[in-house]
């Protein structure tokens, strides 16, 4: 991101257009793997069962359920929080100069829980949709697109339940983008100090799937809790993540926290591999485009 650009800066509004398209161009090829870890996450299923579950119940296609809640996210949460990361980035870079790790994990998070706040409706939406397959056919919501879905929360519900579930999200989020943005732009500095690659998109790569291991292993455990919290029916006050990881120790052991590691890791890492390698590009585009 600003690591690799020198004295011009992309302009804030172009910074969320950026991020809505890297969000969406990520979101498409990934999204089977979003699908089953929200479902290993809501069951006891292996990762074969999940898929051999999906597979026959609802063929190849179900492994796109809930794409328009997905693609919904991206355009909410993703736009915020890569427009305000780049921005805050851009900001503080030119007042402090260069920017330590603490100072851009801070800011990784501080942009995660600002955009997870406006992209929670949809992430509620997008389990529902994708957990569904595990309730009886007389309890699924059959939310037919993500405006179905927010339109039937609200109504049903009402406006406010549309944000169950939002402080572990948020939680979620800082973890996430703390980890995720702020390893990545200072694993890149480090590999291009030492010169180890030169190549642009090598680069980005090397610095993406870095952040991605980080990334997942730190965030999987507020993860698990956030799906179950948001899957649940019941209207009564939620509980809250610290009881619901508590609640899962106790009752399925430690390493439940970590359920569906294999698919999260597998659609986080590729997914931050082309979210942060667009960011990058684009960014080149243009800067090589207007800034003549």
């Amino acid at each position: 991101m600003s690591a690799s650009i020198t004295d011009a800066k992309v302009p804030p509004f172009v910074n969320f257009v950026i991020g809505a398209i890297s969000g969406v161009a990520a979101q498409v090829p990934t999204h089977p793997m979003d699908v089953l870890k929200i479902r290993m996450q809501v069951s006891r299923n292996t990762l074969r069962n999940t898929v051999l579950q999906t597979f026959r119940t609802s063929g190849v296609f179900g492994f796109y359920t809930g794409l328009s809640a997905g693609l919904l996210r991206q355009l909410t949460y993703t736009t915020s929080r890569l427009g305000i990361y780049t921005t805050l980035f851009d900001i503080a870079e030119q007042h402090f100069g260069r920017l330590n790790y603490a100072t851009m994990i801070s800011l990784g998070m501080v942009a995660g829980v600002m955009g997870s706040f406006v992209g929670t409706p949809t992430d509620l939406v997008l389990i529902r949709m994708v957990a569904d397959i595990h309730l009886p056919a007389e309890k699924q919501r059959n939310y037919k697109n993500a405006i179905h879905g927010i339109v039937n929360v609200w109504k049903t519900e009402g406006f406010t339940r549309l944000w169950r579930g939002a402080v572990p999200t948020m939680g979620r989020a800082a973890v996430v983008n703390g980890t995720q943005l702020g390893t990545y732009t200072r694993a890149k500095m480090l590999l291009e100090d030492t010169a180890y690659i030169k190549n642009d998109i090598q680069l980005q790569f090397a610095a993406a799937m870095m952040s991605g291991i980080v990334t997942c292993f730190a965030s999987i455990p507020i993860d698990v809790a956030k799906t179950r919290i948001q899957n649940l029916k019941q209207f009564t006050r939620s509980p809250t993540v610290v009881a619901t990881i508590i609640n899962i120790t106790k009752t399925e052991g430690l390493t439940s926290l970590w359920r569906g590691f294999l698919p999260y890791y597998s659609r986080a890492a590729p997914n931050t591999v082309i979210t942060m390698v667009c960011v990058d590009q684009l960014h080149k585009i243009y800067l090589k485009i207007f800034s003549r």
